[in-house]
């Protein structure tokens, strides 16, 4: 209100005859009461309450309301918070410090967070026809179906036999808590009854030969060294660096579960996830998983799953198990495994890689261990559609003598055929955005 109104004007104002004379001093104390008078606000907008139109806006406490509609009512929604702007002081003259004042310290300004925006929830998928879609839930699905299973059983391992070289020092020493997590995530499949592990490194070749001639009879060795081209224990050391890394798992035709594993002198340092494998038990599980494999298995049928399938699956397993507890290290495990190699591949590429793979062979163009990092994530996938126990029933299934595209109808309920550049597109997919 502009004081600076006339007195004549002010006496219209307030509704007194222009006749009427009234002093100065009491005008101006009518002005001012008039100028005190306090309108009532407007009642606080409250979320629930009932509004007149949809999309008309109120705002209140620091809050911006928006009038929605909730079933056949119009109510004002939950409100978002008002960002304050601070203004922008004009410049001003800087006095001259004086010598006699310290000047007093200039406030922070207050700085209003901004909101952290919600996330988007991650749906998990649920069959081939949402794969794709829903491909950023593929983790989560078969890590929860997963720990669950873990969590809800107990080990059924049958014996464990375990000699280390004289001169070999293992990176992980429990091995009977790799095996019993492989044994709880399968706890409806067979399992080897007796277990030996030979551990050796390289100066320990001659030992682990003699050790484990003398667990097994001589055939079982004659049989063992021909299926291994006369290699069983030198086909994982190098020579050159005098150095043994990697393991092998055969199961005899007794049931006897052999492991044999070389243990490297040191680490390579530019493999991302050796440490991981060697130092926490995924290593252990991974072979331990090749003898439940075999179970269904072994001498029942000649043609036997995918190495993508065989070798993805062991890799898969070994860091369910060993990260079962831990959602996001097993995260971390597939980036470091997956990340590079992976990320090298076209969607054709991949295509290519699952049309032409078959039990032993991997097409010449691609690097073999993609049959083992790839191969993983197929499995995680299909894992999350149907749980973990469907890669073992396709051994099940092969194990009646049939093809392993018959063995994947009746795993996962449809053609491989059909399967493929689902997979191909989905793996692709969350390669290309960091997995």
């Amino acid at each position: 209100m502009d004081i600076r109104i006339s007195i004549i004007e002010y006496h219209h104002r307030i509704g007194l005859p222009l006749g009427m004379r009234l002093s100065i001093k009491t005008l101006f104390f009518l002005l001012i009461c008039s100028l005190a008078i306090t309108y009532p606000a407007t009642a606080a907008v409250k979320q629930g309450q009932a509004c007149k139109k949809v999309g008309i806006t109120s705002t209140s406490n620091g809050l911006k309301f928006t009038c929605v509609k909730s079933g056949k009512k119009l109510v004002w929604n939950q409100g978002v918070p008002i960002k304050k702007v601070n203004p922008i002081p004009a410049n001003t003259p800087t006095p001259a410090p004086s010598p006699k004042v310290d000047p007093s310290p200039t406030p922070s300004a207050t700085v209003t967070p901004t909101p952290t925006p919600t996330p988007e929830p991650i749906v998990l998928p649920t069959s081939f026809a949402d794969l794709f879609e829903n491909r950023k839930g593929i983790s989560l699905a078969a890590w929860q179906k997963s720990s669950e299973i873990i969590k809800a059983n107990k080990s059924k391992a049958g014996g464990l036999e375990i000699f280390t070289g004289p001169n070999t020092k293992p990176y992980y020493d429990d091995y009977p808590t790799a095996v019993s997590l492989v044994s709880r995530l399968f706890s409806n499949r067979g399992e080897p009854s007796r277990t030996i592990v030979i551990r050796y490194s390289y100066s320990d070749i001659a030992w682990a030969e003699t050790t484990l001639r003398s667990k097994i009879t001589a055939d079982e060795f004659t049989w063992l060294n021909n299926n291994s081209g006369g290699k069983t224990f030198t086909g994982r050391c190098d020579d050159n660096s005098k150095n043994c890394r990697g393991a092998m798992q055969q199961t005899l035709f007794s049931g006897v579960s052999l492991i044999i594993q070389g243990v490297p002198n040191t680490l390579d340092i530019n493999d991302p996830t050796m440490a991981s494998r060697l130092k926490t038990g995924m290593l252990e599980a991974h072979e331990y998983f090749h003898a439940l494999q075999r179970i269904p298995i072994m001498g029942k049928s000649e043609v036997w799953p995918h190495a993508w399938f065989r070798e993805g699956g062991a890799e898969w397993v070994q860091n369910m198990a060993i990260n079962f507890d831990d959602y996001k290290k097993y995260r971390e495990f597939i980036k470091a495994d997956c990340g590079f190699e992976c990320g090298r591949l076209s969607e054709t590429d991949i295509v290519e890689f699952l049309e032409k793979s078959n039990e032993n062979y991997t097409p010449p163009n691609f690097n073999q261990y993609l049959d083992y990092n790839l191969g993983a994530l197929f499995i995680e996938a299909l894992v999350a559609i149907k749980g973990p126990d469907s890669v073992i029933d396709m051994y099940e299934q092969m194990g009646k003598k049939i093809t392993f595209d018959q063995a994947f109808k009746n795993t996962f309920g449809v053609e491989w055929r059909y399967a493929i550049p689902i997979l191909a597109k989905t793996i692709f997919a969350n390669v290309k955005d960091g997995l």
